[in-house]
């Protein structure tokens, strides 16, 4: 779990670090721009698929849900499936990715997808770990964790302590893991 949670890590500074992307975000924030998270997913695909620690990738990927988790719906998809190179052929780190202009919508966007990702069929399951990934308005570390620690208890949803918070250079924002 460890090497994967610092792969992510290290695949998120890699993307962030980009100056189109910053510049990008400098313009969103300029111009208040809303509803940017398939720009983010876009931009995210091009980057995996020139990373050269990167094996494959896949995007939105079907899995059946477990009906005994959950019987609103059968389907779900994950936004992201990527492999390592030199990591198993048949298992994929999943990663979700969200963004918002507030931190509390954000981390709670997250929270609602680890419990997707918590309700989908075992059988079917050939992730290696699962990774919400979101981007959001530059706040202190401290308190985005707070807010963090508030929302998880709100889902009723606690994480483990891979939990990363970065700011993005350049901009005013902030990409929290976890």
């Amino acid at each position: 779990m460890e090497k994967d949670f610092k792969f992510i890590i290290s695949l998120m500074d890699g993307f962030v670090k980009q100056a189109s992307i910053q510049q990008t975000l400098n313009t969103i924030e300029m111009y208040n721009i809303t509803g940017w998270e398939i720009w983010f997913q876009v931009e995210f695909a091009s980057y995996l698929s020139k990373n050269i620690e990167v094996a494959e990738w896949y995007r939105e990927e079907q899995f059946n849900i477990d009906k005994r988790k959950n019987n609103h719906r059968n389907k779900m998809a994950i936004d992201f499936l990527v492999r390592k190179k030199r990591f198993s052929r048949d298992t994929f780190i999943a990663l979700e990715l969200k963004q918002h202009s507030s931190i509390e919508t954000c981390i709670t966007n997250m929270l609602k997808d680890v419990k997707k990702i918590l309700d989908m069929k075992s059988s079917e399951n050939y992730c290696r770990s699962y990774w919400s990934i979101g981007i959001h308005p530059k706040e202190s570390k401290k308190v985005i964790k707070n807010k963090i620690s508030k929302k998880e208890e709100q889902c009723g949803i606690y994480l483990s302590e891979y939990i990363e918070i970065r700011f993005i250079p350049n901009t005013n924002f902030a990409y929290t893991i976890f």
